[in-house]
């Protein structure tokens, strides 16, 4: 179920956080920086290499894979921005992305990359702060609770995450979700 929109606008202004984050992801997928180097491990964190914690969230591996992160970034991120607020919504994104990116670390010997776990964060935040906001599904084209949308797309990361298809990392999703989830009211 692709998200096209949130029916309800909390209040109106310009997402400067969503923004840079769409730039910043786009900048880094058409540079294609060397993801061994930049991405993140548990080998890279041992050597030393604390940056990658946030620079392997700004990698994707295809067009599609920053097309779907971005969009849901879109879709989610302007209430979550307009109510923090431009810097608390960029921490929050990025605290919920190395959350989500730890955790699959620790269940995978692989390198991460990718915004998922920080958009996840967003979707685990949307739930607590937005659970009655109407979000308008691409298929089935009906509005839907966000409560009702964000738990399908949670039992899809369940799911997906019991095949064991390390190449998504579904446990990320999962564990930016759940920081999302506790992070949101404290951020």
């Amino acid at each position: 179920m692709l998200p096209l929109y949130d029916k309800t606008k909390i209040k109106s202004g310009i997402p400067w956080g969503i923004i840079f984050l769409v730039l910043i992801n786009s900048f880094f997928f058409f540079i294609s920086p060397d993801v061994n180097f930049f991405g993140f491990s548990l080998e890279n964190i041992w050597n030393g290499m604390l940056f990658t914690l946030i620079t392997s969230l700004f990698l994707h591996g295809s067009f599609l894979h920053l097309l779907v992160n971005m969009w849901f970034l879109w879709v989610f991120g302007l209430n979550i921005e307009m109510r923090l607020g431009t810097f608390r919504f960029l921490l929050f994104y990025i605290l919920c992305g190395i959350a989500g990116s730890v955790l699959f670390a620790l269940s995978a010997d692989v390198t991460v990359i990718g915004a998922s776990a920080s958009v996840a964060g967003l979707l685990g935040g949307y739930l607590v702060l937005f659970p009655k906001n109407k979000i308008k599904a691409l298929f089935p084209p009906i509005y839907l609770p966000s409560v009702v949308y964000i738990f399908i797309w949670f039992l899809f990361q369940i799911f997906s995450v019991s095949q064991m298809n390390i190449s998504t990392a579904y446990l990320a999703h999962i564990g930016g979700f759940i920081a999302g989830i506790i992070l949101i009211k404290k951020i």
